[in-house]
């Protein structure tokens, strides 16, 4: 019998969750859950993928707001009605949502535990922002509106791991056990006690899912290493763990409810990221024109990889060609192309590509 076993929601985008015995599900998704976020002075969010300590920022509901706390830092309430008026346009992956500002004193708080200026904002009421290519609602969080962890494939991940991994670490909304490893993958439809979800898509995963939850720690390989193994949808260039969850109706969910598949789809066809990189290497030269540097490369490593091993620091956030942040502008040459949703349709015309999502064909020049 397949059932949820456990509901989390994270209040503040990348810090600690709270488990709850039951919750109400809004379009948005699970109530209160990733309505909060940080932004960088440029307006652009802030998360566990650059700032793991995120995770150890621990929330919990009190009648006077959240009660924020961190290791070493004083705690403070969040309490609504003292918040700025002041919104603010912010950027979250390609969206631009309008954000109202928290308050000032929150925003020093923030800035001293990450040791870099910041502001904390709400989505409010009046704020917008749909799912991609749907017309339903999606707080601050990535993409979707709820996260669908089987605990079922968390134990066969960690068949593969030296150390074991929880399902924390891909920081869901419900988890569930099947029995049954990767039984979500054929799901298209489902009922959680009272809520129908569609089964939108796989979530891809990027270098967020090596940081321990516990410890605030990112590993510098695992699991997403070994999840490249196995879990690598070579049509879409994800890696992929989870489903995400888009509800159909509202209501209540339960631990304790069961999951009920009312249809079903093909599930992707998952291989390994390696089995590209096992044929023979074919030597070829990188110019990073602004740098100077011309090195001898390959034609089986992302761009990225092989600039760090050339010295060359190409920003990065996600790994996972979803950010933007690694695009650089190819000016000569031919690479290969597995993930751009990061850009923009105008970047994508005017040559730019993402560091960790191509790996080069020919010699090149990039322009860094």
């Amino acid at each position: 019998m397949q059932s949820l076993t456990h509901l989390y929601i994270y209040p503040i985008k990348s810090a600690k969750g709270i488990e709850l015995p039951q919750t109400l599900v809004e379009e948005k998704g699970l109530k209160d859950d990733r309505r909060y976020m940080l932004i960088d002075d440029q307006g652009q969010f802030i998360t566990g993928r650059t700032h793991p300590q995120l995770t150890q920022v621990n929330i919990e509901f009190s009648k006077k707001g959240l009660l924020v706390s961190a290791p070493r830092h004083p705690s403070f309430y969040i309490q609504p009605e003292c918040f700025s008026e002041e919104t603010l346009m912010v950027g979250i992956w390609a969206d631009s949502v309008e954000a109202q500002h928290c308050h000032s004193d929150y925003d020093q708080w923030f800035s001293h535990f990450l040791k870099q200026q910041c502001k904390l904002v709400y989505f409010s009421e009046s704020s917008t922002r749909c799912v991609k290519n749907k017309q339903t609602q999606v707080g601050f969080a990535d993409g979707y509106p709820l996260l669908l962890i089987n605990q079922s494939s968390v134990n066969h991940l960690n068949t593969h791991l030296e150390k074991p991994v929880t399902a924390l670490h891909f920081r869901p909304n419900i988890i569930i056990d099947t029995g049954e490893a990767f039984a979500e993958d054929n799901w298209a439809r489902i009922k959680i006690g009272e809520i129908e979800f569609e089964v939108s898509k796989p979530c891809s995963r990027c270098n967020f899912t090596n940081v321990d939850p516990k410890t605030g720690i990112a590993d510098l390989e695992q699991p997403l290493k070994t999840l490249a193994q196995f879990r690598f949808n070579a049509a879409k260039g994800d890696i992929d763990f989870g489903q995400n969850l888009i509800p159909l109706n509202s209501g209540v969910i339960r631990n304790g409810d069961q999951v009920q598949v009312l249809e079903t789809q093909s599930a992707p066809v998952y291989d390994s990221m390696l089995e590209e990189k096992s044929t023979a290497t074919n030597p070829l030269e990188i110019n990073f024109t602004q740098s100077q540097v011309r090195v001898t490369g390959n034609d089986q490593q992302v761009l990225l990889e092989q600039a760090e091993d050339a010295g060359i620091n190409i920003p990065y956030s996600c790994r996972g060609g979803k950010c933007g942040r690694c695009k650089t502008k190819l000016i000569d040459g031919e690479v290969k192309v597995l993930n751009e949703q990061g850009l923009f349709k105008e970047e994508k015309e005017a040559g730019f590509i993402l560091a960790c999502s191509c790996i080069p064909l020919t010699d090149i020049s990039i322009e860094h």
